[in-house]
């Protein structure tokens, strides 16, 4: 298991850790249960904040771009 090849996974846009704008969330693991638990470990009080279906997996190159807000 430890030897799957790692993905990216982002959630982006409306409900991603959201106060005035939209937030993001990206995590490089072997697969979404990785992810999730990578995500507890670290940062466990955004979980609530995320749309657990509402991901993209990444596996070839792809840049993301998030313009802040006041």
């Amino acid at each position: 298991m430890k030897n799957k090849p790692l993905k990216l996974f982002v959630w982006e846009g409306e409900g991603v850790l959201q106060d005035y704008t939209s937030g993001m969330v990206c995590v490089l693991a072997r697969d979404l249960k990785h992810a999730l638990k990578l995500i507890e470990e670290k940062h466990n009080y955004c979980l609530g904040s995320i749309p657990i279906n509402g991901y993209k997996v990444v596996k070839k190159p792809e840049a993301f771009i998030v313009w802040g807000s006041s």
